[in-house]
């Protein structure tokens, strides 16, 4: 044999016999070598087999998740609800003492209780009053101009006064209060700042639907 032969293959790994099996100079021999494919299946099952249980377990989860969503949609104000028969039996209270009573006031006492008892447990809930005082700023936000007139009273853009309450849930607005709103006098204040989106003189309907 050339003796030069052996530098064309120097780069090459240099198999041996050994035994039934080939192995690359270096590496182990024996059973370990032997169980190299089969250790590599084992590895290949147990993760097909972890990727069955993930996917099991998400599609599980998507249905626990669907299930609550639904629960929340279908029972999420029972807190609420359930705070209002409390008002709803103090009403109850109220109404039979009326038939049984002749003097009115304690019937208006008693719906006043409950009226502040209803109020009560709307702000435990978050819900509070939109301030439309008299002589408020008119605030566009929170605001509905049902009307506007002139008021020797009121500078124009002021709330004269309320004519229905509006209410807030947190910080997002429920119902805007419905208020007459001050103008300037005559010519001056059609061009009346556009607020509210109200032309002067207009009335709404305070028994319309939703906003």
């Amino acid at each position: 044999m050339n003796p030069n032969d052996n530098d064309d293959h120097e780069g090459d790994i240099e198999l041996r016999e050994n035994g039934d099996n080939m192995t690359e100079e270096g590496t182990e021999s024996g059973p370990e070598a032997k169980e190299g494919p089969r250790n590599g299946g084992k590895d290949y099952q147990g993760l097909y087999q972890k990727y069955i249980r993930l996917a099991a377990d998400f599609e599980n989860y998507k249905k626990r998740l669907a299930k609550e969503k639904a629960d929340v949609v279908a029972y999420g104000n029972e807190e609420l609800i359930k705070a209002l028969l409390n008002v709803i039996d103090n009403l109850e209270r109220a109404l039979d003492h009326a038939d049984s009573d002749e003097d009115p006031k304690p019937l208006i006492e008693g719906v006043k209780l409950v009226h502040k008892q209803f109020l009560s447990c709307l702000e435990k809930f978050g819900v509070q009053f939109v301030d439309a005082s008299p002589g408020e700023e008119f605030d566009p936000r929170l605001h509905q101009a049902i009307e506007r007139v002139e008021s020797p009273d009121f500078t124009p853009g002021l709330i004269i006064s309320e004519m229905l309450r509006g209410y807030t849930l947190k910080d997002r607005l429920l119902r805007p209060a419905l208020v007459v709103v001050s103008k300037g006098p005559s010519g001056a204040g059609d061009t009346d700042q556009g607020q509210g989106g109200t032309a002067a003189g207009d009335v709404f309907d305070l028994t319309g639907g939703d906003e």
